[in-house]
């Protein structure tokens, strides 16, 4: 049976897959996906999930409009968790999915957090989210030897996180054309970002260099910017006022700094919106670009070999994902296709058992080491 190959253009009858040295290969290419997780952005200096929560308060998100969300925040955690200022945030899982699953059914989260008042908080959280990843990031060495070594070979990219420190390392090696899977356009010069011999990167939740058009159902990106950050796609002029009833209108647009014209979508006229899976145990992967993304990603991992695993623990909260990746390990195992695995951790016990179990201690390759270990090694 002839496989599609992750990044041959459509039709071209010249790529020959076969198998040699436990890889799939492409006109003698090897075959390798990356898994990257939170810990492959921490290389870069973002903070990893655990730090986030403490970072959603932070005093040095210091504008107007910055300290009202700050305040609807505190508030929210005061009300819900019982939060008190010196104590430890309740975890992003437990925020979001609270959120998610009133908001989403209608209904309250006691008296005083309606539906509609949830829907706001959660736009503010995505915001400050998107502003504490792009408060911190340099240049990682080592992400760049990775980069540059597997250049060689044909590689795939499934991420899980919103950032875009991928994107930033890439754009400075040798993967020059970027294929986000789903119809998508370039914000500045709309050039498609789904163009087939681009290298393939499966945004599994999304993106913060992404904004979408619910009207005319279009994705827009940047390859270097925070799109939905530096937009202010996620602040809604009205979700202000139930939080400061003073905040008025003339107030906001001045804090704000940017015109609606700025964020309207380049094809209707539409305001854009961002477009993420939050953190939740309650993520919906049915909508707009998921569909396609997932199903490539299953694709990409069936068809490749080399599996490398960078700072991604398999969590429980990502139980679609963990069936896909075991239905794709599973797809050609009858033709005794196998995958090689390479998990790359620091210091992790906990997480090498859960990979141990999940493929089988002899069919994973622990690195616990983090990356710089790994990349030492190749």
């Amino acid at each position: 049976m002839k496989q599609s190959s992750p990044v041959a253009a459509a039709g071209d009858a010249q790529d020959v897959m076969c198998k040699r040295k436990g890889y799939m290969q492409i006109n003698n290419k090897k075959n390798t996906v990356f898994i990257l997780g939170a810990g492959f952005s921490k290389c870069a200096d973002l903070p990893v999930q655990a730090e986030f929560s403490s970072l959603l308060t932070s005093s040095e998100f210091d504008t107007e409009i910055d300290k009202v969300i700050t305040r609807a925040i505190k508030e929210f955690l005061e009300d819900v968790f019982g939060w008190k200022d010196t104590r430890e945030i309740p975890s992003l899982e437990d925020i979001f999915t609270f959120i998610d699953l009133s908001a989403g059914s209608g209904h309250h989260l006691g008296i005083k957090y309606t539906p509609k008042l949830l829907r706001a908080l959660r736009r503010m959280l995505i915001y400050r989210t998107f502003q504490i990843i792009d408060h911190r990031f340099k240049r990682s060495e080592d992400i760049e030897k990775l980069l540059k070594y597997y250049a060689k070979d044909i590689c795939s990219f499934i991420v899980m996180n919103w950032d875009i420190v991928l994107e930033k390392h890439l754009q400075t090696t040798d993967y020059k054309k970027i294929n986000y899977i789903t119809p998508s356009y370039d914000w500045n010069n709309y050039k498609r970002g789904d163009s087939e011999e681009g290298t393939k990167i499966c945004k599994m939740h999304g993106s913060s260099n992404w904004v979408y058009c619910e009207n005319c159902k279009t994705l827009f990106y940047l390859l270097d910017e925070n799109l939905s950050l530096h937009k202010k796609v996620g602040l809604v002029k009205s979700d202000f006022r139930l939080f400061d009833e003073k905040f008025t209108d003339k107030h906001f647009d001045e804090s704000l700094g940017i015109t609606p014209s700025e964020k309207e979508c380049k094809i209707c006229n539409n305001a854009v919106a961002s477009h993420i899976a939050t953190f939740s145990y309650r993520k919906s992967f049915r909508t707009a670009a998921y569909p396609a993304i997932w199903s490539e990603a299953e694709n990409i991992l069936a068809n490749s070999t080399k599996w490398i695993f960078i700072g991604y623990s398999l969590p429980e909260a990502d139980f679609e994902l963990k069936h896909l990746i075991k239905n794709a390990e599973l797809r050609f195992k009858h033709k005794r296709i196998e995958h090689d695995i390479d998990v790359v951790i620091y210091n992790d016990n906990s997480t090498e058992k859960i990979f141990e179990k999940f493929f089988g201690r002899e069919n994973v390759n622990i690195i616990q080491g983090g990356l710089s270990d790994y990349v030492s090694n190749l």
